[in-house]
């Protein structure tokens, strides 16, 4: 088995290499899909080909079909047939493959693992009336091989117990499922919908994407697989004579995974009493997002999104219970405001996202309490070129989620002690934080992160091919809570990305899409051992690398054509 992925490994190398590029990619999100493909129909918008009066700030599965005006076919000749269509079969398949260390992002129910892993996925869609289902179960295979192994800081005793006060004990923020190989087989993104003229109820486990970010969203991402849901949301914008409007409301069921966290294990070893014991209850998520479109801006976005957690213990979704509405149960809220502003004449697009953590957000909040304000802020520049169809695209995108303030983490009267607050994502309420399954719902980045993107690409159609470079640093909230009253300056936890994708149209059915990422980490978790290199210098015993490769294919059989 081993040979056979190493085979694969230097086959699809070769494939991207024959394309006269560097061995070094990256894929934004999940090659192919659907919502990492509302990309490109963004992109056309920008080019005044299509989509005009759509915001881009709410995106699913479905909302990428719809848009593609993807036909039905009447199953029969008779009456019942004519009234019940399909519109045909779609089948998915996507390899990741880690070389040494467990990284993953935006890739929803893939696994943060060492080696290769599948993903397959075969579905179709049904209509009858105003009835539609759409049925896209996954199924995960993951080789889940062991990573190089992790101490933490041996010359600090305190370093496993801080890391459970800040991180572990408020958040399931896996680093590894398990120590066995896994098989899973998912829901996917299948749905089942009542539509209405432009609205649309029903439940879903599809993923969802709320906010103008391509690469990080303060909300909700494509990060963690998705889940049950419950929904009411506009199909196309509703158009008003003061704008147009799109929504959507969920309420959703968001569980624990039920593999041990790896560094319990560690922990255990030195201070077992650290570690906080989780209430393993379902979860209720019930949240929305609403954009607006001003009639007298017809391209200027602005949006809204708010989600609130609590336990359901023994309750059922709907919490059906004396006192499960009480304002003083625990749970986590988090809000932002989002706009997006599109300059059709110079192909052009600037969009940012700004939030808070812990609270329902208002605009004069801001004012008063910015330094727990968290953002994301983009742009992207069009260049067409001389053949039809064809144009360069240059794109950047900054995330903050570090707390701009180090005294909200550090307590200086009780330096040692636990932390003033939380950072993004992390609750001591909720001790899960913002997760499913151990996976961020919101920006893959994580907790007290920062991340800086920039990338271009060249597209003709659905095909590109495209380079990309980015710096994250990790949890800067922990680095300053572990070491800054210590005076290092040396230990910031850096992922160093660089990057090649491909993506081939082959004909009106297959959709081929390849990726290569080379990561360069600096410092893996806030260590840093020293051998010798000067404080400024990567050291040689600290750092980690990996090389992250992504294949993926989409066959779609549409039965209208």
């Amino acid at each position: 088995m081993q040979n056979i992925f190493t085979t694969y490994r230097s086959s699809l190398l070769c494939l991207l290499l024959s394309f006269g590029f560097s061995q070094t990619a990256f894929s934004q999100i999940a090659l192919l899909d659907d919502i990492s493909l509302t990309d490109q129909q963004r992109d056309q918008q920008l080019l005044k080909n299509n989509f005009k009066n759509q915001s881009f700030l709410l995106r699913t599965a479905q909302d990428y079909r719809i848009q593609q005006n993807v036909p039905y076919r009447n199953i029969g000749k008779n009456k019942f047939g004519k009234e019940f269509k399909w519109d045909g079969i779609l089948i998915k398949y996507n390899l990741q493959d880690n070389s040494k260390m467990p990284y993953g992002f935006n890739n929803g129910n893939l696994y943060p693992a060492v080696g290769g892993q599948h993903r397959i996925s075969i579905g179709t869609k049904l209509k009858w009336r105003f009835i539609e289902l759409n049925l896209q179960p996954e199924m995960v295979t993951a080789r889940n091989l062991n990573p190089p192994p992790y101490y933490g800081n041996q010359q600090d005793g305190n370093f496993w117990a801080r890391y459970y006060f800040l991180i572990q004990n408020n958040i399931d923020y896996y680093t590894r499922m398990g120590k066995q190989p896994i098989s899973t087989i998912f829901p996917g993104q299948s749905s089942l919908a009542f539509n209405y003229k432009k609205f649309a109820f029903g439940v879903s486990t599809e993923n969802q994407w709320w906010g103008a970010g391509t690469r990080n969203s303060l909300m909700m991402t494509n990060n963690a697989p998705g889940f049950y849901h419950l929904f009411l949301k506009t199909n196309k914008p509703i158009e008003t004579k003061w704008g147009s409007i799109e929504g959507k409301a969920i309420l959703g069921r968001l569980e624990s995974p039920t593999t041990i966290v790896p560094e319990d294990s560690m922990m255990r070893t030195i201070w077992e009493g650290g570690i906080v014991r989780k209430n393993l209850s379902v979860r209720r998520l019930e949240g929305f997002t609403i954009s607006y479109q001003p009639k007298w801006l017809p391209n200027f976005f602005i949006g809204y999104s708010f989600v609130s957690q609590s336990y359901i213990q023994n309750r059922n979704l709907i919490g059906k219970d004396l006192g499960y509405f009480d304002a003083g149960r625990p749970k986590q809220q988090m809000g932002a405001f989002v706009f997006r502003f599109v300059l059709p004449k110079d192909h052009a697009e600037f969009y940012a996202e700004l939030g808070q953590p812990n609270q329902a957000v208002s605009p004069w909040r801001f004012f008063g309490d910015s330094v727990k304000t968290g953002f994301v802020l983009g742009a992207r520049k069009l260049f067409p070129l001389g053949n039809k169809g064809s144009y360069f695209k240059l794109y950047a995108e900054f995330t903050q989620l570090q707390l701009m303030n180090p005294l909200l983490v550090i307590d200086n009267n009780n330096p040692y002690g636990e932390p003033l607050r939380n950072s993004w994502y992390t609750s001591a309420k909720i001790r899960q934080g913002y997760t499913h399954q151990g996976k961020l719902l919101g920006a893959s980045i994580g907790p007290g992160s920062n991340s800086q993107t920039i990338g271009f690409s060249f597209n003709k159609g659905m095909n590109k091919i495209g380079f990309f470079f980015e710096r994250v640093a990790n949890n800067n909230d922990f680095y300053l809570y572990q070491y800054y009253s210590s005076a290092y300056y040396n230990r910031y936890y850096v992922d160093l990305h660089q990057g090649v994708e491909a993506q081939w149209q082959v004909n009106q059915h297959l959709l081929l899409a390849a990726s290569v990422l080379k990561t360069n980490t600096l410092n893996y978790k806030w260590i840093r051992i020293e051998d010798g290199a000067p404080w400024d210098r990567p050291a040689a015993q600290s750092d980690r690398d990996n090389v992250l490769i992504n294949f993926s294919l989409k066959y779609s059989l549409y039965a209208g054509r």
